[in-house]
This record gives structure tokens, C-alpha cells and sequence, in this order.
């Protein structure tokens, strides 16, 4: 069965994996031997790994010799990585997490990776291109992003328009050509996500204008938490410089940004 947005959210986490690190691992990863890859072999049925403290040439002895015995994978924390090429030998892996790296500057080729689907890749500070994806035959789900510093970047969104994907998702710094026709153009996807105040209000209407079948959690005027902030604010205005406001005490305003959200909509759809 072809991986659900749900599942691709999930594998995200590196839930019930195998992690395979060196044994006093110091915060920022550690340094993982030959011989510490190795204890893979104590576990049967291998199916999820997580694996940290990796360098180059320990990168590639873990892709050759357990990287087609692996269907998700998730790399946490090998920040001294440089070159992600061996990958392309993965003909059996269907989903790939990357947290944190300090050197890898290119994707790869991954015509070979033809049971890939999904692909995250999160605090990554000198890749700014997705160039690649477009080469994963069956790629449907890829997020790019942070989650804990605040730094990634990427040049433009152009590759997406030669993938066939379900969900794509940016939660980093900053899209430099940052063209939101191109949304229009991936006839294919279904789930878009970002911060709720990394585009204007016009703009978000403007993707749910001409894709009313794309869902998304910043794609409404609005996001109500079930939790109060200290100052009693719950519900989130979305759009950049969008407020916070009370959900009781500034009923009216957020009525008024929602009818504003909606008239928007109306306005940008395509003429008939």
C-alpha cells in the first residue's frame, strides 16, 4: 500500500527504531566505529534504524552493507556527512529522515531509489537546492525544514514542479524565489504546510483560491488551540503580522479576519 500522509508524518518521529550510536554519545552525536554499526546484527527482522555520529566513510560502510536490508531509516545527528551519492544504491528503502548536518550542499541522484516515498530533512546549514527529488520515481511525501534552529534555506520551490507529490511541507528560515504558483502546478498534491505567518493573508488565499482541493493547517483563516496562552490568547491569525487573539473576548475581530480571508478567496479564484 502507497505510504499515507499520516504514516509519512509518523516514520518522521523515528518511533520503535533501532539506534544505532556511539555508546557514550556526546549531544552533538558522537563519533559511531565500525563496530558499533555492527551490533545490527544482534536484531532480527531489521526494519526502522536510527543511526547517529556517522562520518564519511562510515556513511558509506552503513549504506553498502545494511542499507538495502533497511525500509526506513532515519539519520539522526551526523552533521560531518559530506556526500549523500552512496544513497542512490537504496533500491528497497521507502523512507529517509535527515536531522542535522553541517557540510551536505546537493541532494542525489535517486532514479535507483524506486520504492522511495517519502524523504524529510530537517537543520540542514549549506543545502539551499532540491534539486534531485525530481529524479525519485516514486516519491510522494517531502518536508523541509527545522526543528531547532531556526536557519534553513532554499533557493526557489522549481524542482517541485517535476515531481508527482502527495505533501510537501517547509518549516525553515526562508524560500528566496519563493513563487507560490508553482502549487498550482503539482497536480498531484494534496497536503501543503508552513508556519502560519510565512505568507500574507493574500497570498494564502490566493493558493486556496486556485487549489480549493489542497488541505493544510495555515490554509484557513484562522487556527484556534485548545490551550491559552499566559494572556489568555487561543486563536491565531493567519498571515504574516497576523495577530493572537482571545476567542471569547475578540469574537468580532476574528470574525472580521475571516470574512476578509474568505472575500480574498472569492476574489483571486479563476475567472470562468
Amino acid at each position: 500500500m502507497p505510504m499515507t500522509y499520516e504514516e509519512f508524518n509518523e516514520n518522521r518521529k523515528g518511533h520503535n527504531c533501532i539506534w544505532l550510536h556511539q555508546e557514550d554519545m556526546d549531544i552533538g552525536g558522537g563519533k559511531i566505529s565500525f563496530e558499533d554499526i555492527d551490533r545490527i546484527n544482534q536484531y532480527d527482522n531489521i526494519d526502522k534504524v536510527m543511526i547517529s555520529g556517522l562520518r564519511q566513510d562510515t556513511f558509506e560502510y552503513f549504506v553498502k552493507k545494511y542499507g538495502n536490508k533497511i525500509k526506513f531509516i532515519n539519520f539522526f545527528k551526523n552533521k560531518l556527512v559530506e556526500d549523500f551519492s552512496p544513497l542512490s544504491s537504496l533500491t528497497k528503502v521507502r523512507h529517509i529522515s535527515f536531522f542535522h548536518n553541517q557540510r551536505v550542499t546537493k541532494l542525489w541522484d535517486m532514479s535507483s531509489n524506486r520504492n522511495l516515498e517519502g524523504l524529510s530533512i530537517d537543520d540542514f546549514s549549506r543545502l539551499h537546492s532540491l534539486d534531485g527529488i525530481q529524479t525519485a520515481p516514486q516519491l510522494k511525501h517531502l518536508h523541509f525544514g527545522d526543528r531547532v534552529w531556526l536557519t534553513s534555506t532554499l533557493n526557489d520551490l522549481i524542482p517541485l514542479t517535476e515531481t508527482r507529490l502527495v505533501s510537501f511541507s517547509f518549516f525553515g528560515k526562508n524560500i528566496v524565489k519563493n513563487d507560490i504558483s508553482i502549487y498550482t502546478k503539482m497536480l498531484k498534491l494534496k497536503f501543503l504546510d508552513f508556519p502560519p505567518k510565512f505568507y500574507t493573508t493574500e497570498q494564502l488565499a490566493q493558493i486556496v483560491a486556485s487549489r480549493p482541493d489542497i488541505s493544510g493547517n495555515a490554509l484557513v483563516p484562522y487556527i484556534k488551540f485548545d490551550d491559552e496562552l499566559s494572556n489568555g490568547e487561543d486563536v491565531l491569525i493567519c498571515g504574516k503580522r497576523k495577530p493572537f487573539l482571545n476567542s471569547k473576548k475578540d469574537a468580532v475581530k476574528i470574525k472580521a479576519y475571516a470574512d476578509q480571508f474568505y472575500q480574498l478567496v472569492e476574489q483571486y479564484k479563476p475567472k470562468k
